[in-house]
């Protein structure tokens, strides 16, 4: 079984994360575990059809530095007011500046 090293995944992510990073994005998390690699985005609100595509594209990009990888991304929705949960096992690649990130 191939694990992939956390350090690795999380420069993917940030690299993938170029230009794409809408305004009511406020955290990526990673996990991988064996071969998997699962992406969560946790949006301010529903994410609409531009956002979404944006997850697809950063999954794409994640999956063209792990081939052996299988990719899932996921999206959260948190009301504005709500903070970001600490979440065990889970990796930050992206946070948005604020109270509840600051970690």
């Amino acid at each position: 079984m191939t694990e992939f090293a956390p350090e690795r995944v999380a420069a993917s992510v940030g690299r993938a994360l170029w230009g794409e990073v809408p305004p009511r994005l406020r955290s990526v998390r990673f996990k991988a575990s064996g071969r998997d690699i699962v992406l969560r985005f946790i949006y301010e609100g529903d994410p609409g059809d531009d956002e979404r595509e944006a997850m697809g594209v950063v999954g794409a990009e994640v999956a063209a530095d792990f081939p052996d990888a299988s990719i899932t991304e996921e999206a959260i929705t948190i009301a504005s007011d709500s903070e970001v949960a600490y979440a065990e096992g889970w990796q930050t690649a992206y946070a948005r500046k604020e109270p509840s990130l600051a970690r």
